[in-house]
């Protein structure tokens, strides 16, 4: 049994653990898109994730920053006839808490609390600050940096929006509203069977991001920045006890994740942390895991490797690396991408372009438009949303197995032997 160590155990580590103990013996909102809510379904874990939810999105609606103005209403129960599983909105700690409670049923051991300090890529081995040391045969970094660009949050309970201004976004709890304007966009959604609002704005005026020090009233600040947007969404905001600013992530493009002749990978937002515009980043760090749970789950099962080898281990795990970097690493590079440039697009001032941008909108037909932009575009959304990730990560095995890119000891050795009596024959 191979032994493994993961960096970090967000989302994207959690759901490899997960998917990795399945082959042993033994504060805030966030949006479950189609594409992961299949992986978790391919875990066990979809029902449960379903009953913190209570329901999938129904709706996901553009909404002018000025006045409110619908631009486009996305029917979000149509993704899973399009695309085979639900849309779902979730509380980050009923999330967190599903994933960590199948981890622990899994006997996956978590420590909290330690800083890594040290990764020696040869054992692999990582060091802790307070100077422990483990090993392992596969070490797994999933966590990240900030950026220095912020989004803020609020949560707000449903007493907060009694009145009847607000009554439309209160008795649709299925509905994701977002407004776009200039430099930001604002999203709300509602979690918990309604009870709980979850407001999230990212703002890219980099100069209002660095301007707060310790103190300062984070509230009053952005509803001052805000005063031109919606009287909705100000209203809102003024019902809100506090704001919590917290760090968007996001990586340069990597080459690759797994350095050479290693056992050592990454996964999550530190192999890609993008921008939240298209809501893929905790879904891209769930196909992480849940690829790299299941090529090193079905390894360990197949192979026959002799693992007093370790040399011979080594080699054939850092083959299995290199084949789940093979199915996410361009994958998610055009995600970031994408994600990216749908930022720019929701971002745009009022102007030529944002008006064609709001135009396109209208002609939104969710199996056949064709776009430049990512949200809207049928092609982009098939790849993105109906990937069955349980399917490509198969082939790929299969591939692996029947191509010898993984080979038994017995195989390794009979390969060594047939190379040593052709180099002898070239000799002769």
């Amino acid at each position: 049994m191979i032994e493994v160590i993961v960096v970090g155990a967000g989302i994207s580590g959690l759901t490899f653990a997960v998917t990795l103990a399945r082959y042993r013996n033994t504060g805030n909102g966030l949006q479950i898109p189609c594409n992961a809510a299949h992986a978790l379904r391919c875990l066990g874990l979809l029902e449960r994730l379903q009953v913190c939810s209570r329901q999938p999105a129904t709706s996901f609606k553009t909404l002018a920053y000025s006045d409110g103005k619908e631009l486009l209403d996305r029917d979000l129960e149509y993704c899973e006839e399009l695309y085979g599983a639900p849309w779902l909105l979730m509380h980050r700690a009923d999330y967190m808490r599903v994933l960590r409670d199948e981890a622990s049923r899994l006997g996956v051991v978590v420590k909290s609390g330690h800083e890594v300090r040290h990764i020696d890529f040869s054992t692999p081995a990582v060091t802790l600050a307070d100077g422990h040391v483990y090993k392992a045969d596969v070490i797994v970094g999933s966590d990240a940096r900030p950026t220095g660009e912020y989004a803020y949050r609020a949560l707000l309970k449903r007493s907060q929006l009694s009145s009847p201004s607000l009554k439309h976004i209160v008795s649709s709890p299925g509905v994701i509203r977002m407004w776009l304007g200039p430099q930001a966009n604002a999203v709300l959604y509602t979690l918990r069977n309604g009870r709980l609002f979850n407001l999230v704005i990212p703002i890219a005026d980099a100069a209002f991001n660095a301007s707060f020090a310790k103190g300062d009233d984070l509230l009053g600040a952005v509803k001052n920045w805000l005063r031109d947007w919606d009287p909705v969404l100000l209203e809102m905001l003024g019902q809100a006890d506090q704001l919590v600013r917290f760090p968007l992530y996001q990586v340069q493009t990597l080459p690759y994740w797994s350095p050479r002749s290693t056992c050592v990978t990454l996964a999550g937002d530190a192999a890609h942390a993008m921008l939240p515009h298209l809501a893929q980043g905790a879904a891209t760090g769930v196909e992480d895991g849940f690829v790299l749970g299941t090529l090193l789950g079905r390894w360990g099962q197949q192979t026959t490797t002799d693992t007093s080898d370790r040399a011979l281990v080594q080699r054939q795990i850092h083959t299995v690396l290199r084949s789940y970097e093979k199915l996410q690493h361009e994958r998610t590079t055009r995600i970031v991408s994408m994600s990216r440039l749908t930022g720019t697009l929701d971002h745009l001032p009022q102007g030529p372009a944002q008006r064609a941008r709001d135009a396109e909108f209208t002609a939104f037909v969710p199996e056949k438009c064709v776009s430049g932009m990512p949200w809207i575009d049928a092609r982009w959304n098939r790849k993105l949303l109906a990937r069955k990730v349980d399917e490509v990560t198969e082939r790929e095995f299969q591939s692996l197995m029947n191509g010898g890119g993984i080979s038994s000891h017995e195989q390794e050795k009979k390969d060594i032997i047939i190379h040593q009596l052709r180099c002898k024959l070239s000799f002769q």
